[in-house]
């Protein structure tokens, strides 16, 4: 199985590490966590970055990590999610069940919809789980297309 990750170019060497999970909170974990955040495709992980990107000058690289085919998994259900669940308002319903999932140890992965296209999803690796196993490709530079960047500025 397959995962991407964009992150800016000077993380590269601790894009998996799960640090920043220490220093902030995002969608479905509390800041204090270590924890990362992953996409099926390169494609959902560009766009996954690009909703917070400010500038089309921070340098970036992707990276691809391969995790075993029969790895464990947690599944969140979209439709056992509230309405609102792709709010702001959701963030601490959604950031309980990623804080139980981290605390509780069950697997080391946790599938959940993406916001943006919640047919999609996005893969949480805890770092710090035993049975967790990745392979990392070399990190690819990565830049958004400048077409992009008409909608945003």
């Amino acid at each position: 199985m397959q995962v991407w990750r964009i992150c800016k170019r000077k993380h590269t060497d601790s894009a998996f590490s799960g640090i920043g999970g220490l220093y902030a909170q995002a969608r479905w974990t509390p800041q204090g966590f270590k924890v990362v955040y992953t996409a099926e495709s390169l494609a959902l992980a560009s766009l996954e970055v690009f909703v917070h990107t400010e500038s089309s000058r921070i340098p970036l690289v992707a990276i691809r990590a391969f995790l075993p085919e029969d790895i464990a998994m947690t599944v969140v259900d979209v439709n056992s999610l509230p309405e609102d669940w792709q709010s702001m308002a959701a963030y601490p319903t959604l950031q309980n069940i990623g804080k139980q999932w981290l605390q509780k140890q069950d697997s080391p992965v946790l599938k959940v919809p993406s916001s943006i296209i919640p047919v999609e999803f996005n893969y949480l690796l805890n770092p710090q789980h035993p049975d967790l196993q990745l392979t990392l490709e070399p990190a690819l530079r990565f830049n958004f297309d400048n077409r992009m960047w008409k909608v945003k500025q």
